[in-house]
């Protein structure tokens, strides 16, 4: 089942607060903006995800931060379809395999991760750590403690050593878990396994806070009001390689965001780069998401995956951000705009190379 919309429907662009996206269709689409306002005056994004991105440290301390987040609360996702498929691609992939490892991690350690009350991922083009809230892992940490782990209290919080860096203990590995488990910490509600010492002191909310970052504030409020979410930076965002040539990731932009509403409407946010590099990232979105267009990826229409699209452009605090507001086709499980980071395909999709 798909929508029936028409070939050369036009694309939906809507017009921002302080710069407005001309409207086109779908075979001309022409884009020109209008600058107002002053754009230090926007107020501090709120909800869960600007919550969550004040809770991890890794920040750049005003000098930029490189770590991408993934981030969901599973109760907001209960009623969407495909809500498994799409935590798991949120998180990213290492964070993903704790998600679909949940049975088994269940029946062996008591550890439900659909269970949590909050989900969150670092790492960039995969998951360096995964913090669950509201997870009892003691169980766990026993086991991993038999099979070599090292011990150690800080405050109300056990940190676990295992092997090597990035090394998966074979308890994790047993249940279908991977590249997660070298280094963790365990609490009555909280759980954390990660790759590396560094990993697992940004989820534990050490250092600068990434919500200080101008760039991950831009991306919270771009985002709204989303259920699920993928924040990755440019330079770590997934690479798809081809047989003639290799798409890089270097767009020339900070950040790139992807969420999911409750309302399967999804956002697609560019943060970043010069006025004339966001009026080119329009551009190229409102051609690469054209009902013409065809995934880079799975070489799907266009036409047949979206419905609807809008485009806006507008600075938060002298930041540039370009917003693609995307409605899936009708029979469409959500988590288009984040399953693009995953394959690579969302570079091609900003940089107009979808035809």
């Amino acid at each position: 089942m798909h929508d029936a919309r028409p070939r050369d429907a036009p694309v939906r662009i809507r017009a921002s607060a302080c710069r407005a996206l001309v409207a086109g269709t779908a075979v001309g689409l022409a884009l020109g903006f209008v600058a107002c306002g002053d754009p230090r005056e926007n107020p501090a994004p709120t909800g869960p995800l600007a919550e969550t991105l004040a809770d991890i440290g890794g920040g750049g301390g005003g000098g930029g931060s490189t770590l991408g987040v993934g981030w969901t609360e599973p109760r907001l996702v209960a009623n969407l379809r495909g809500g498994s498929e799409l935590i798991a691609d949120a998180l990213g992939p290492n964070a993903g395999t704790v998600v679909e490892a949940a049975p088994l991690l269940r029946r062996r350690f008591g550890l439900d991760p659909l269970s949590a009350e909050r989900l969150v991922s670092v790492g960039g083009s995969y998951a360096f750590g995964l913090r669950l809230d509201g997870v009892d892992g003691r169980a766990l940490s026993r086991a991993l403690t038999r099979a070599g782990g090292r011990l150690r209290r800080t405050g109300r919080v056990v940190l676990a050593d295992v092997g090597d860096y990035a090394v998966v203990p074979e308890p994790l590995l047993d249940a279908g878990v991977l590249g997660l488990g070298a280094r963790d910490a365990f609490g009555p509600d909280l759980t954390v396994l990660a790759i590396s010492d560094m990993a697992r002191a940004a989820l534990l909310g050490h250092g600068d806070r990434l919500i200080e970052e101008t760039t991950y504030r831009a991306a919270a409020d771009c985002l709204g009001d989303v259920v699920a979410a993928r924040v990755v930076p440019d330079g770590l965002l997934p690479l798809r390689l081809e047989v003639d040539r290799v798409i890089t990731s270097e767009l020339g932009v900070d950040l790139v965001a992807a969420g999911v509403r409750a309302d399967r409407r999804e956002i697609l946010c560019v943060i970043g780069g010069t006025p004339e590099r966001a009026e080119q990232v329009a551009k190229a979105l409102g051609s690469s998401l054209a009902p013409d267009a065809r995934e880079p990826g799975t070489h799907e229409s266009i036409a047949d995956l979206l419905s609807a699209i809008e485009i806006s452009s507008a600075p938060y605090e002298g930041v540039e951000v370009v917003r693609a507001a995307l409605t899936v086709a009708a029979g469409r499980s959500p988590g288009f705009v984040i399953g693009t980071i995953s394959t690579g395909s969302v570079v091609e999709l900003i940089g107009g190379r979808s035809r």
